[in-house]
């Protein structure tokens, strides 16, 4: 191609556009092709029509049929295969019949003691009974042809076959008078048969409980614990000991997992709302869920199902202080929030009706108005009402709380003091 070309001075050649033409068929009416008869009848047809032959005529045309047959490829395969597997067997059955001739009768008996002592008793019976279908009852048309010479000198001097009896292996083998011989052979003991399928009289002795296996351990081991009670005064320490021992211990995190003193113990006197104190500090005065005080003697004989105790301060008695409430008002748990929501309320609402003293000189109203601004508990819920966001439940509770203090009448009644 010459390299001066552009591509410009390329030029298509113009080829004439052969018509599109269509085979002339004879269109259906229907729109289907029409149907066309087969003339050649297909091989299952064919099959069909073959009529049976008989057994008789079968037996006689069979041996017509395979001399007529040219053997193929596979046939020749198969015949040399079939040719050296006999010749292989042939082979075989020589070597074994020249080792037992060059064995001695006490050699043969000591070899058949020790396969029967080896095998499974079930397994060599078998095998004895295949023995006995195998055996050749005439000459074996494997063995070569024997020279006339050879016959004569078979005939005159006969060689002792060895003696081959088929032991019965199901009943116990009878002790055999063992051959004279210069060294001394040691005794062979057979298994005696066991029957899987029957009950052991007495189990093995290397058969334990799973429960009882012997401890194979190699290296020491602690000395168990004892049980915990959690009435033990030692409880906590007992519980660190045994479950925690790798871990620091901080005996004031689980103070509340200390038994309750018992009742009049010291431990119990020492407890801040003890019924025999002459005085008790108005913080630590406790209500109910409906806002009503409790006395420290009726604390003791609230039973748990009324949901008043809790691991707080002094948790023998029942009720909630003012701190403890306003404690809950700021919890992560909305249930928490809305009890002392709820409680606190009615207690801004008693406090405002005068129940505890509506005069300055009644220190009861007045300490318990301290102690809800120590809490900050108006601010609590003041807090609570605005959110838009998050529970709803509290949010109506602290507003419901903040109606009753309006309700009560303590802001008017104390308003500029």
């Amino acid at each position: 191609m010459d390299p001066t070309l552009l591509v410009g001075d390329i030029v298509e050649k113009k080829v004439p556009a052969k018509p599109v033409e269509f085979d002339d068929f004879d269109a259906a009416p229907t729109g289907f092709p029409a149907h066309k008869k087969r003339t050649r009848v297909s091989a299952f047809k064919q099959q069909r029509q073959v009529k049976p032959v008989s057994g008789a005529q079968a037996a006689t045309t069979a041996p017509d049929s395979k001399e007529n047959q040219v053997p193929s490829r596979s046939n020749n395969g198969s015949s040399a295969r079939a040719a050296f597997e006999a010749s292989e067997k042939q082979r075989i059955d020589r070597e074994n019949r020249e080792k037992l001739e060059d064995m001695t009768p006490e050699e043969i008996a000591r070899e058949r003691q020790e396969l029967m002592d080896s095998l499974d008793p079930a397994l060599l019976q078998r095998l004895l009974g295949r023995a006995n279908i195998d055996e050749q009852h005439g000459p074996n048309p494997f063995d070569p042809p024997i020279a006339k010479d050879a016959k004569v000198e078979s005939s005159a001097a006969p060689v002792p076959t060895p003696e081959i009896k088929v032991e019965d292996t199901s009943a116990s083998p009878k002790p055999q008078p063992a051959p004279k011989s210069a060294t001394p052979k040691k005794a062979t003991v057979s298994p005696a048969l066991v029957d899987e399928g029957q009950a052991h009289a007495a189990p093995p002795e290397n058969l334990f409980p799973l429960s009882d296996q012997p401890d194979k351990t190699h290296f020491p081991v602690p000395p168990a614990l004892p049980d915990l009670d959690p009435s033990d005064p030692d409880f906590l320490a007992t519980l660190h000991e045994k479950f925690f021992p790798n871990l620091p211990a901080d005996p004031s995190k689980l103070a509340w997992m200390a038994p309750i003193p018992t009742a009049d113990s010291p431990a119990d006197r020492e407890s801040p709302y003890y019924p025999g104190q002459s005085s008790l500090p108005i913080a630590a005065l406790r209500f109910d869920f409906r806002g009503g005080l409790i006395p420290p003697r009726l604390s003791r004989s609230i039973p748990v199902s009324k949901g008043l105790h809790h691991h707080g301060q002094a948790p023998e008695a029942a009720g909630y202080t003012v701190e403890e409430l306003s404690i809950l008002a700021r919890s992560a748990v909305p249930a928490q929030r809305c009890i002392a929501f709820q409680t606190l309320g009615r207690i801004l609402y008693r406090l405002g009706k005068g129940e505890w003293g509506t005069g300055e000189e009644d220190s009861l109203a007045r300490g318990i108005w301290s102690s809800v601004q120590e809490g900050r508990v108006l601010d609590s819920l003041a807090e609570a009402a605005i959110v838009e966001d998050g529970h709803r439940g509290s949010r109506a509770y602290a507003t419901e709380a903040l109606w009753l203090f309006e309700k009560g009448g303590w802001r008017e009644q104390w308003s500029g003091r």
